[in-house]
């Protein structure tokens, strides 16, 4: 692991952070955009699928009508076959009658003798009235034959048109059918293609955030041992300058270890400082930010305190004994509350909070977290509580 240093004090620098935070948001941009494409190509599939089932219909409504028309065609092809054999039918009959006139010779031949004779002319007219009305029979059949005919070379031209149309129709529309489904084809590929830049994208993303929730991590270990560090060279300079009968050049900060009511800020400095935490609340926390866009939780003290008057330095090392220190059942508004890894060394002290009231305080907890309010009693190892004093 690469050892950065910030300030003197070991662990990734600010830089190492920033770069680490700024990465995590570019991955994160990138990844909005991935699934705003494919939003936007799977919304383009859809309405692609939808032509595409229309024109799946049209081709099918199309061979269907083919096929309709196919069966009247053969329909057609059928009634002018039926018409065709009675039409040689009939010129059958009609060319043997033919014949038959011939051979006697326009006359009625055996049927003239046999209802002529003893009939007399009687019988003879009645014969030439039934050799007119098979002479209009004749008629009649070549006459009804050739109409038929007629009829279904019509009927069958109809057919053949209608026929030929119907299957120009089912070209046209498989056409359009076999591009909207390539159409489609194209753009399911678009799709997995946007889906697996997401993932990618999602993958990228993963990465940024562990590297920079490492970064973090390594970070918070190296700021808690530079300020057990620093405490532990604080208190070694107290002692020594109480040794040597002077301050030995250490600014000693009211320590007041013996909490005496009145003792510290007003009440109405302690409301203010609760207050203008609480106005603070949503504001991402930073390590080493003091505001006004991000803080965090020394940082965030002591803004709050400063906007009632008392200045506070940077550090919970210092916040600790800025003022007499409270017994938890007496806290109120602005009150400082702090915790440590081991509730018998202030040395270890690594967190502070605002008080604002029943048993709540405003705090700026870790990385990632925003400035929110937490139970007092929400963190492990609170060791106790502080009233700056002016």
């Amino acid at each position: 692991m690469p050892n950065y240093r910030l300030d003197g004090n070991p662990g990734p620098g600010k830089a190492a952070l920033h770069r680490a935070s700024s990465l995590v948001t570019q991955r994160s941009a990138a990844l909005a955009r991935a699934r705003a494409r494919v939003t936007a190509v799977s919304a383009v599939l859809t309405q692609l699928e939808t032509q595409a089932e229309v024109a799946t219909e049209a081709y099918d409504q199309a061979v269907v009508n083919e096929q309709q028309a196919s069966a009247a065609y053969q329909a057609a092809e059928a009634r002018l076959a039926v018409a065709s054999g009675t039409a040689v039918a009939a010129r059958h009959r009609v060319a043997e009658q033919a014949v038959a006139d011939y051979e006697s010779q326009g006359g009625l031949g055996p049927l003239a003798v046999m209802l002529g004779g003893p009939g007399g002319p009687g019988a003879y007219l009645n014969a030439d009235g039934i050799e007119q009305v098979l002479a209009t029979h004749r008629t009649d059949t070549l006459a009804a034959d050739r109409a038929d005919s007629d009829v279904a070379t019509v009927f069958r031209s109809q057919a053949a048109t209608l026929l030929a149309q119907e299957k120009a129709d089912v070209v046209q529309v498989s056409a359009l059918r076999l591009t909207a489904q390539e159409a489609v084809e194209h753009q399911a590929a678009a799709v997995r293609a946007a889906k697996s830049a997401q993932g990618q994208a999602s993958a990228l993303l993963a990465i940024a955030r562990t590297n920079n929730a490492r970064l973090q991590a390594e970070h918070r270990a190296a700021v808690l041992a530079a300020e057990q560090a620093a405490a532990a060279q604080l208190a070694a300079q107290r002692a020594a300058a109480r040794s040597s009968g002077g301050s030995g050049g250490v600014i000693e900060p009211v320590s007041g270890t013996t909490w005496a009511a009145g003792a510290g800020a007003t009440g109405e400095q302690g409301d203010i400082a609760a207050s203008w935490a609480m106005s603070q609340i949503g504001k991402p926390y930073q390590w080493g930010a003091a505001g006004p866009d991000s803080y965090d939780c020394s940082g965030l003290a002591m803004d709050a305190w400063a906007q009632a008057g008392i200045r506070l330095g940077h550090w919970t090392g210092w916040q600790w004994p800025s003022g007499p220190h409270i017994p938890i059942s007496e806290l109120r508004r602005g009150d400082l509350v702090f915790y440590a890894t081991d509730t018998a060394d202030p040395n270890t002290i690594h967190h502070v909070g605002i008080y604002i009231g029943g048993g709540m305080m405003v705090d700026a907890p870790y990385t990632g977290a925003f400035v929110r309010i937490d139970s007092i009693y929400g963190f492990a190892g609170l060791i106790g509580a502080t009233r700056p004093a002016s």
